[in-house]
């Protein structure tokens, strides 16, 4: 297949490009100019262009799917600023299925699971929402998929990656207390990001497009269980902080897939095995070196 992979630079972009080369796939990385400097993604060819551009457009000539990952992928980032939000998760979108008609290939979008249920609890889900509407709308061939919390390697909280996991690692590494504010047993589904892209690139090479599809690991944990697994795969000895509180709207939800929303075919593994596997990653990273 030929991929045009659009975000590539961030960590589930970086992360599809790099595992979908060695599945043998012909990728095109695109990112936006100047984007933050990421140090896993400093040897990866990239072609610079903005999402919502019509050079963008002209990339897709050549390709056989888009893989949308570009956008807004921060509650906190799309809250400061709605409307930017919407252009970069929606507008883009747009864009590109606009592409896509003109030059013959399909789009797989990616949002999120805070999405099903209340797609207006908050700017983000609101934001990634407007994305699978204008998917849903548009002749091109598109394909959704709502991601749960991926994790894993290229998901560095130095660097400005947002996740629960990646920001109890970095504390961990660090030798911080990790602080979870608002419900210490809300759930998030987390899944391994090369357990997701396994599933894709299954998915695409067996030729499943359209409609909407959930990717997850069919297990709900709470975040203090996440916290503790990270705690004993990094070996530190410190405390798990709940103060307690309201956190913005959205954050102290739960979020897993819905009994009857489809599934992406995946094969997740437990999180006792995936976390030891992002936090000895990370521990070769640039950025831990010199801590203890």
């Amino acid at each position: 297949m030929k991929l045009l992979v659009t975000g590539a630079t961030g960590f589930l972009g970086w992360r599809t490009c790099v595992l979908m080369e060695e599945a043998g796939h012909e990728v095109t990385a695109v990112a936006r100019p100047g984007g933050a400097e990421r140090a896993a993604a400093r040897g990866l060819e990239v072609v610079e262009a903005d999402a919502g551009s019509p050079e963008a457009r002209e990339l897709v000539a050549g390709h056989d799917h888009v893989l949308h990952f570009a956008g807004i992928p921060d509650p906190r980032r799309a809250r400061e600023d709605p409307a930017r939000a919407v252009r970069e998760n929606a507008g883009t979108t747009l864009n590109l299925l606009e592409g896509c008609a003109q030059h013959g290939a399909s789009l797989v979008y990616f949002s999120s699971t805070r999405v099903a249920g209340d797609p207006g609890r908050d700017p983000y889900a609101t934001s990634k929402w407007l994305g699978e509407e204008a998917c849903r709308a548009h002749p091109a061939p598109s394909m959704v998929v709502r991601l749960p919390s991926v994790f894993g390697p290229g998901q560095v909280a130095w660097e400005g990656a947002t996740g629960a996991i990646a920001a109890f690692a970095a504390r961990a590494l660090e030798g911080e207390p990790i602080v979870i504010p608002g419900d210490p047993r809300r759930t998030r589904d987390f899944l391994y990001v090369d357990d997701f892209v396994a599933g894709l690139e299954a998915a695409l090479s067996g030729g499943t497009e359209g409609g909407t599809l959930v990717a997850s690991s069919g297990r709900s944990t709470p975040l203090v269980e996440a916290a503790n697994l990270v705690i004993e795969a990094v070996g530190a000895d410190i405390p798990v902080e709940l103060p307690g509180g309201t956190p913005p709207p959205g954050d102290n939800d739960s979020y897993k897939a819905a009994a009857d929303e489809a599934e992406l075919a995946l094969t997740a593994r437990p999180l006792e095995e995936t976390v030891p596997l992002y936090v000895d990653w990370l521990k070769d990273h640039p950025a831990a070196q010199g801590l203890s």
